[in-house]
């Protein structure tokens, strides 16, 4: 059985540094990610009137990051296993000041390894719909 996906999710290219090693430490690499648009492919589709559902597309229009309850970044995907290694979500003010707001970049380290990498970024929204985006990053 197949769902049909009613949102969609983008991110600015992520931008990936590496640090280097002391002589007695692993290597390891940062990873910025930055989410870029959150779209609700069918608003009609959630269960509101009429006035909330205008309200709702104004929020839409204006700022669709708003509608994001969590998220979270996996720098090492492997494309079956989604492993969390960093998250953000509403109500948490330890990553900023912003009860109401989840933030919008995430800067993850994580031990260095060559080549590309795949980074997945998983969003949940405030109607608990989830979506996912995968970035390919080149060798630094």
């Amino acid at each position: 059985m197949r769902f049909l996906s009613l949102q969609y999710l983008t991110i600015h290219p992520i931008e990936r540094k590496s640090t280097t090693a002391a002589a007695d430490d692993a290597a390891h690499e940062t990873f910025t990610v930055k989410l870029k648009n959150y779209v609700l492919l069918s608003p009609e589709a959630i269960n509101q009137d009429d006035a909330k559902r205008i309200k709702l597309q104004a929020v839409i229009n204006q700022e669709p990051l708003a509608l994001i309850e969590y998220w979270a970044v996996d720098p090492d995907y492997d494309g079956r296993v989604f492993r969390s290694v960093w998250q953000d979500y509403r109500g948490n003010t330890a990553n900023d000041g912003d009860a109401l707001r989840v933030v919008t970049q995430a800067v993850v380290t994580t031990t260095a390894k060559p080549g590309p990498r795949k980074v997945c970024v998983r969003v949940v929204d405030v109607f608990g719909f989830e979506a996912e985006v995968v970035g390919i990053v080149g060798a630094t």
